[in-house]
């Protein structure tokens, strides 16, 4: 407790150097300027987490640096006592690095705390500023230190679930932390349900971030937990164990008509038989006694909490027809004596359901069933049947489908549900709305996604039996049981199958088959069939049956694939897709109108036993290069197109690529080589082949001009033939300068200016020239300066020169580096250079300089080479590809 008292004071000493000064809160001059935070920013204020100007106003559009983040994060943390034991002497141990990258006197404390308890990493204080002068914070930088603070006390998963609409512009990093701050409420998107990684952060963001950081520390909720374990006695009678968030494990006994089970806000009321383990409830007691449970997850999916779904076909005579929203299939089912009814939610009697369906006729009765199968005497033998014990409907203007689409036209689609030979055509309503997975779209969207493969669809119609939505995607809107163990199939018939795996037997009962997806092999590929079909597959099989079987999250079975060989689903033949690239990021592969991932591997065009494996093609040429394919596909100033082979994993094993259009400025043109280099607006640079003579479409130059230096820098749009070659060059900007050229080389001295090797010469620079690397992130003149200057860095230049010998832009390719190993983090490797100077590099992927290192984690670079002198080695493109 000294220590964190200690420190608690330093920050606080040293606040007293911020460009702020305490006022009374109510004495904010502009706090009307943002009602949504304006009682957040009086609650901050009151707290003494922030405060206001000498002019007694608050600025709350003003940007908030990454210096006042860390002294803002340290306040929430001391004044909730959350403060981790970091050692005494922090700020001494930083001194030089707080020193180098001119990080301010009254935040060094609290960011000597944040590098000393992990929330800070040397890389990190490098976003601090530039040239001494301070940075604004992006929201993901925030989230993330935030996120690592809290990381003490709160698990951090994979952050898979965050379900913003940019959620692919948050970094790999970041991913984690931006979706532990999301569950725990701290944080949520903007009214497009956009979270804006890049944007900066503003200091009304910041009030209402510390303010539901502070009341999370200091206000643990103790009500709210998970179903970890359900015990059915007799039908009605429930032990059911709860843990909570605080680590308390709670044991209820829980009895249907006793205990009030709700969705969260409770609109809908659900039987005690709906809870489902690994539900997330919230415990309502009246004394010791519970009375009320609600269900956190909002829509909780309707295949996990029900047996069946699907929609009525009639209700009759204690007699229930329901027909599949999965297969279209329509399966009688028999009343339990005490089923209960709901209808919208609340509890009803049968008659009132029956009367319901009966006096909307205009509607659709969508129905989930839950069941119970018991043996009855029928005709004097014994018969499973299968009793709905309770019945939850609700009335609706439309019904939804999913299935497989056949065709896509203008005006209407065709598809075949699941377990159906048959085509179903549905016509598009007027305001028919189209997504690509939860992205929205148009029909010409969808038309490229069914026309470039299989394609999936689930698909809403109204009351006039027209489309009212259709959402696509590259995968089937059911649980995938490719991905489960192979088992062997022991038995097979309509009310159960037998498996056995690792020398285990289960049986796993079919509350109707008419529920769930069966798949035959044909020795080419799964084929969807009807149950019967499957059966008559298993039964006539003359050697073992193998099968995969996929599960809903509330354990019932779903879809089951068939097959005579174990290894028919490594042959099941890869899925083809073509169209525009929309991003490569963290190895993951995008089309624009996809709603799929891909994955990329490690290594293309693989020489084995003389053949070339798993080929690469960019523009028509073969090629190893990852990142030059990466490039192309985030930079906004191309379009890249390919045409890829998948397989069942969606690991992309064949790519061929190549640029349909681009722009940008050009570099160089070599109309004898058939080669021009151009640089788009992020500082990537091209060279792509071209035809012998390209068309301009202009009288005011020919490719030859174009091939002059004095059009070097000259805005240009380019066209592209089929091969992926430039067939016509349009200049849009022209910068025609007679005296503009391009020197490259070894960099010698910087000094007195810019040396290369082999040249007399000696080029000005000033602070206008800029800096581009794919090495490194540094953009300054004197920082690049520096490097050329330190004998243990080797550069190689690429410059644009006036007539006056001034250096107008500089690309930079770092060749070698070599000095003392400070860390990797995520894609970044840190030096230190005899002169004591430290660089970050960039490096290539994870898993291939993992490799290259011989690690088999790539965090364990940091235990391997911690304090070692080591060299860097630099592909062609710039980046790091091994450490040793």
């Amino acid at each position: 407790m000294k220590r964190k008292i200690t420190m608690a004071l330093a920050a606080m000493l040293f606040a007293g150097s911020l460009p702020m000064h305490t006022y009374a809160a109510s004495n904010f001059k502009d706090i009307n300027e943002q009602p949504w935070a304006a009682s957040t920013i009086l609650s901050v204020a009151e707290k003494g987490l922030i405060s206001g100007y000498q002019d007694g106003t608050f600025r709350g559009k003003n940007n908030v640096t990454y210096s006042e983040t860390m002294l803002m994060l340290y306040n929430v943390l001391s004044r909730t006592n959350s403060l981790q034991s970091v050692a005494p002497n922090s700020q001494v141990m930083y001194q030089s690095l707080l020193t180098s990258y001119k990080i301010p006197t009254w935040s060094q404390y609290s960011v000597s705390y944040g590098l000393a308890s992990g929330v800070l990493s040397a890389v990190d204080i490098t976003k601090f500023t530039t040239n001494a002068k301070a940075n604004p914070a992006t929201r993901q930088d925030v989230v993330m230190m935030f996120g690592k603070a809290l990381a003490e006390k709160y698990d951090i998963m994979a952050g898979k679930g965050v379900k913003y609409n940019d959620a692919y512009l948050i970094s790999n990093t970041a991913m984690p932390y931006v979706d532990l701050l999301t569950r725990l409420g701290i944080i949520s998107g903007d009214t497009n349900n956009n979270f804006n990684p890049k944007a900066n952060i503003s200091r009304a963001e910041m009030a209402v971030l510390m303010n539901k950081t502070y009341d999370l520390l200091t206000n643990e909720l103790a009500d709210k937990g998970e179903i970890t374990k359900i015990t059915n006695y007799d039908g009605s009678s429930y032990d059911v164990d709860v843990t909570m968030e605080n680590g308390e494990r709670k044991q209820l006994t829980l009895i249907d008509g006793k205990v009030k089970i709700y969705n969260k806000d409770g609109s809908k009321e659900f039987a005690v038989s709906a809870l489902s383990e690994g539900d997330k409830v919230s415990l309502v007691f009246d004394g010791n006694i519970i009375s009320k449970i609600y269900l956190l997850h909002e829509e909780a999916s309707a295949q996990a909490k029900y047996d069946v779904t699907g929609y009525v076909v009639s209700l009759k005579g204690g007699i229930l027809n329901v027909e599949s929203e999965n297969t279209g299939e329509t399966t009688k089912y028999e009343m339990d004596t005490n089923c209960t009814f709901y209808l919208d939610g609340k509890k009803v009697t049968e008659k009132d359901a029956k009367k319901a369906i009966e006096n909307n006729t205009d509607k659709y009765a969508r129905v989930g069933l839950l069941t119970k199968t018991e043996s009855k005497k029928v005709d004097g033998n014994h018969k499973d049947i299968t009793y709905a014990t309770a019945v939850y409907l609700t009335l609706e203007d439309e019904y939804t489908h999913t299935g497989e689409v056949s065709e896509f036209r203008d005006d209407a689609v065709s598809y075949k549900m699941s377990g159906s030979s048959a085509n179903k055509v549905a016509k598009f309503a007027s305001d028919c709305k189209f997504y690509i997975g939860d992205k929205k779209a148009d029909a010409v969207d969808l038309k490229k996604l069914a026309d470039a493969g299989t394609t999936y669809i689930k698909i809403t119609i109204n009351k006039d039996e027209k489309a009212k939505k259709i959402v696509m995607s590259e995968d089937t809107f059911r649980d995938d049981a490719k991905n489960s163990s192979t088992y062997k199939v022991k038995g097979l018939n309509k009310d159960r199958i037998i498996l056995s795996f690792a020398g285990k037997v289960e049986t796993h009962e079919f509350k109707s088959t008419s529920d769930v997806s069966f798949y035959v092999w044909d020795d080419k590929k799964f084929n969807d069939v009807k149950f019967k079909t499957a059966e008559s597959y298993y039964d006539n099989a003359n050697d073992t049956v193998y099968a995969k079987v996929g599960f809903n999250k509330g354990g019932k079975i779903t879809e089951i694939y068939l097959s005579n060989t174990s290894g028919a689903w490594d042959e099941d033949e890869a899925s083809e897709r073509k169209g525009t690239v929309a991003y490569i990021k963290d190895g993951k592969f995008k089309f624009e109108t996809s709603s799929t991932e891909y994955t990329l591997l490690n290594k293309y065009n693989v020489k084995k036993d003389g053949e070339t494996i798993n080929p690469l093609t960019i523009q028509g040429a073969l090629t190893s290069s990852l990142n030059v394919l990466e490039r192309m596909a985030n930079c906004d100033d191309v379009k890249l197109y390919a045409e890829i082979k998948a397989d069942a994993d969606r690991k992309i094993i064949e790519i061929d690529a190549k640029l349909t259009a681009a722009k940008g400025k050009l570099v160089e043109y070599d109309k004898g080589a058939k080669e021009l280099t151009f640089e788009a607006s992020d500082g990537s640079q091209f060279k792509i082949n071209t035809v012998s003579n390209p068309k301009t479409d202009s009288d005011a130059y020919t490719a030859e001009d174009i091939e002059t230096a004095g059009y070097v820098g000259s805005g240009i749009e380019l066209e592209f033939n089929n091969n992926g070659e430039i067939n016509k060059i349009v200049v849009t900007d022209s910068a025609y300068n007679s005296g503009v050229k391009r020197v490259k080389g070894d960099a010698e001295s910087a000094k007195d200016g810019l040396k290369l090797s082999g040249s007399s010469k000696t080029y000005r620079m000033d602070s206008k020239t800029a800096v581009d690397s794919q090495s490194f992130a540094y953009s300054s003149i004197y920082t690049l300066k520096d490097m050329i200057e330190d004998g243990d860095i080797k550069i190689y230049i690429e410059a644009s020169v006036s007539d006056t010998d001034k250096v107008e832009r500089i690309d930079a390719t770092v060749k070698e580096a070599e000095g003392e190993f400070v860390e990797y983090d995520d894609g970044v490797v840190s030096i230190k250079t005899k002169k004591g100077n430290t660089y970050a590099f960039y490096t290539v992927s994870k898993a291939k300089l993992a490799d290259a290192c011989g690690v088999d984690d790539i965090e364990k670079l940091n235990d391997v080479f911690k304090g070692e002198k080591v060299s860097l080695s630099f592909d062609r493109s710039g980046v790091v590809e091994k450490i040793k």
